[in-house]
Formats: structure tokens, sequence, C-alpha cells
């Protein structure tokens, strides 16, 4: 790392800390991501689940994985620099709001992103604005590190994503959920891009059940009967409350908008659409500032010394 010269602390977490560095022969600024996890060597670096996913994960809206560094029992991953988060961004809008075409072009680059991301076998489990990481204009998914293959067998985790954006079925510990908690956190986002405020605040799980109820009503057997039998299981009963309605609580968004975020936020997973089908919605239909996709790079890992490998 002595290639790297630090330039700020970008942020920390459980998992560790991401700095500002900057290359000192080639000036490029670029993001390091340093764990607590201890990582005594390259070959135990690569085979941490947020490496081995970003390795085969080559897209426009995904964060770049530019290399691996295995130093003093510690692992640095080095990441193409993105100037802010949606988090972020969505303060600086506090005055003025996001127009609905901003809206529409930021969400499209994340459903492209998320398309891809789970065509290709994974998906993300922690989709909140702070891991969505904004540059110029381009819209990347980040923070990774909560990433699963789709075909890996369960049980699956219960505690992952922040809880304001955790998918129904894993607020009521399914351990068998699938990409679609990817599509239900996306709505929570897009809605929360109209309003600026989070859709459903909850303060732990049963009130996150209940904030939701809130808004969108409680389930019916009819409409999602495997929802039933997990709360059953559970002992927990759904609160005999009327949703206010996402036209209430999100009045500035079009009716395109209200559909599209309302099939994303179905209490059934199987009624969420796919990112691929979102991409079609007609909210998107139309509009010419949404950037396509540009060709993808060949991806290739080099090695760079006996303690790092290069994505090139």
């Amino acid at each position: 790392m002595e290639k790297f010269e630090m330039i700020k602390k970008l942020g920390s977490g459980a998992f560790g800390a991401v700095f500002a560095a900057r290359h000192k022969q080639t000036g490029e600024v670029v993001a390091i991501k340093k764990l607590n996890q201890r990582c005594s060597s390259l070959q135990q670096c690569l085979s941490l689940p947020e490496v081995q996913s970003l390795s085969k994960l080559n897209h426009p809206n995904i964060v770049r994985l530019k290399s691996v560094v295995a130093e003093y029992e510690s692992a640095f991953f080095v990441f193409e620099y993105m100037h802010s988060s949606l988090l972020d961004l969505i303060e600086k809008k506090r005055q003025t709001g996001f127009t609905e075409d901003e809206i529409r072009n930021i969400c499209y680059q994340m459903f492209q992103g998320l398309a891809y991301m789970h065509k290709t076998g994974y998906f993300h489990r922690d989709m909140k604005p702070e891991n969505v990481l904004v540059k110029e204009g381009a819209v990347k998914i980040g923070d990774l590190g909560s990433t699963k293959e789709i075909n890996s067998p369960p049980p699956y985790t219960d505690y992952i994503g922040t809880i304001w954006y955790r998918a129904p079925e894993v607020l009521l510990r399914s351990d068998r959920y699938c990409p679609k908690v990817d599509m239900w956190a996306i709505g929570a986002i897009m809605a929360e891009l109209f309003s600026l405020q989070p859709l459903f605040p909850g303060r732990s799980d049963a009130d996150q059940i209940f904030k939701i109820c809130s808004v969108i009503g409680r389930p019916t057997l009819g409409s999602w009967r495997n929802g039933f039998l997990l709360a059953h299981k559970m002992n927990y009963q759904f609160p005999q409350i009327d949703g206010v309605g996402l036209s209430a609580m999100i009045p500035s968004a079009s009716e395109s908008a209200i559909k599209l975020i309302s099939s994303l936020c179905s209490w059934d997973p199987s009624a969420r659409p796919t990112a691929a089908d979102a991409l079609k919605h007609p909210f998107f239909i139309g509009s010419h500032r949404i950037p396509r996709a540009i060709p993808l790079r060949q991806s290739n890992i080099l090695p760079a010394s006996n303690s790092s490998l290069l994505f090139v």
C-alpha cells in the first residue's frame, strides 16, 4: 500500500473503513477499503465473497474493483473512486428535490446493474442509498460484501440488509429468499427519491412490518400465503390496519411511477418484477435521457506481486 497516499476517510462500519487515496506515480484517485477481518494471505483475500463476485461482475453500473492487496495480515480492496453516494445526493436535494427525469435516470441505471448481477448468478442483499454510488451522472452499485450466489444452497442468514430496505420475507425470517429481495429494496429507494424520506423507517423487525402495513396495507391469505406460514412459525400476527397508499406518501410521483413502485413493493416476492422486466416498464418508455449500457470491457486478472492482484 506504499504506492498510495491517503487523502481522507470516507466512512467506516462493522466491515472496516474506506479511504480516498491517490496513487503516487499516476496521480489517480481511488477508494481503498480496509477490512477488519484478518487476512493472512492473498489467497485468503481472493476467497472472500466480495472479491469472488466482483471478479465476475463487469458492468458499467457496478463499481469496479481495480486490485486486491494483502499486507500486514489485512485485506485492502482498491476500487474506482466515486464522488458520492445516493444518500449524499438525497441530502443535497433536500431543498429542490429530484425531477422525475432525474429519478428515471438513476433508477434505470440501478436496474441495469441489478439485471446484469442477477443474470450472472448473484444477488446483492444490501441495496440502500449508501450503497449506490454516483459520479458525473453515472450510477453504480457498490458494497458487494453481502452478495450471494443465487444457486447457493439455503439456509440463508435472516439479518441481511438495512432494516428500512429489508424485504418482508426476510423480516419474517425466511431462510430461502431470492433476488426479489433486491427488487423490494429498489422500490423503497425509488420512493425515497420522490419524497426524500425513507418509505418504511422502522425501528425493529416488528415495527418495520407495521410501517409497511401502514403504507401498502396488510397482506391477505390470498395475496401472500407463504407470508402467513412464515408469520405462524414466529407466532406473529399482521396488524389489522389499512394502508394509506403509495400515492399519499409520494404525491409528486406520476401514475406510472406509482405502479412500478407498487409492483416492486409487493408482499409476495413472486409478484415483484425482475430487474430485466422493470427496465421494460412504461415508466421508462419514451424517455430520451436514459443512458444505455456501454460495451463491457474484457476483464483479466493479472498478478502484480506476491501480495496483490490487478483486475484490468
